[in-house]
């Protein structure tokens, strides 16, 4: 498949990454892919390993499995809201998907926070910053992958191969999914980057557009889980802020093209907030 078909797959999965909550038509997935329905269908799934149906429910209970971990809400108000026409039919798709209750994985936060971020001993308190981001436009790439340093790496190395200007040009990683919540099968990152260069050849999407906490991590890449831990196995744990369901986002401020040591290393962490 060439760049251009192929950033018409990627301009309809984020399409329906924005509307997934939402009735989505046949006719506009069609017109975004500037492919048939059936095609679609097929190109999705060999691309995705998953269909166009199964995708939008994952990202309905996966959307509502981290409401009910990281906001205070309803139950009733989070399955209108991830798009299920009442909580019965939200609890049924809900407990097929995680084999528990929506109930059950809401009374088991603090222990499944706990179990997945184990708070080490730690010389600094985490005092992130409060900001609302204006939405951003970047081109990107995207991956598969449970999050593993090495499959990272090759992504940027494949992005990389476009040139940037060096003034103007800001690089992110979006972290699509939560590793408590997706199965690291269907964990996807993407490789941003925004700059005033034009790149016909690669999808661009909208990032940010929302409230976040913005946290610093300094050291190598193979330390971030520390920092992880650190945020959602005590700041979120003792503080009152509730989490959005959107991405995680990195800003990679200082990396190997603009410092000598991995222990120089600046990443951003973005939390959104509600």
């Amino acid at each position: 498949m060439n760049d251009f078909n192929l950033k018409h797959i990627y301009n309809t999965r984020n399409y329906i990454e924005m509307h997934y909550n939402q009735i989505i038509s046949i006719n506009s997935l069609e017109d975004i892919s500037c492919y048939s329905y059936r095609n679609l269908q097929r190109i999705f799934y060999s691309l995705f390993n998953e269909t166009i149906g199964a995708y939008q429910t994952r990202l309905k209970v996966e959307n509502g499995y981290k409401k009910l971990i990281y906001s205070n809400k309803q139950i009733s108000e989070i399955a209108l809201e991830v798009g299920f026409a009442d909580v019965q039919s939200f609890s049924k798709t809900f407990k097929k998907h995680f084999n528990c209750s929506p109930s059950l994985a809401r009374n088991q936060k603090e222990l499944l926070l706990n179990d997945t971020h184990p708070l080490q001993s730690f010389t600094t308190v985490l005092a992130p910053d409060i900001l609302v981001i204006p939405e951003t436009t970047v081109y990107y790439l995207s991956s598969k992958t449970p999050y593993v340093n090495q499959e990272i790496e090759t992504l940027w190395e494949t992005l990389l191969q476009n040139k940037f200007p060096e003034t103007d040009t800001r690089f992110f990683g979006v972290i699509t999914d939560d590793i408590l919540i997706t199965e690291k099968i269907n964990c996807t990152y993407e490789a941003c980057v925004a700059t005033t260069t034009v790149l016909k050849n690669l999808p661009k999407k909208q990032i940010f557009g929302s409230k976040y906490a913005r946290f610093f991590h300094h050291g190598s890449y193979h330390t971030l889980e520390n920092t992880y831990n650190q945020i959602y196995g005590g700041w979120f744990l003792t503080n009152t802020f509730e989490l959005s369901h959107l991405p995680v986002i990195e800003q990679y401020l200082k990396t190997s093209d603009n410092c000598d040591n991995e222990s120089e290393y600046i990443t951003a962490i973005f939390i959104p907030l509600i």
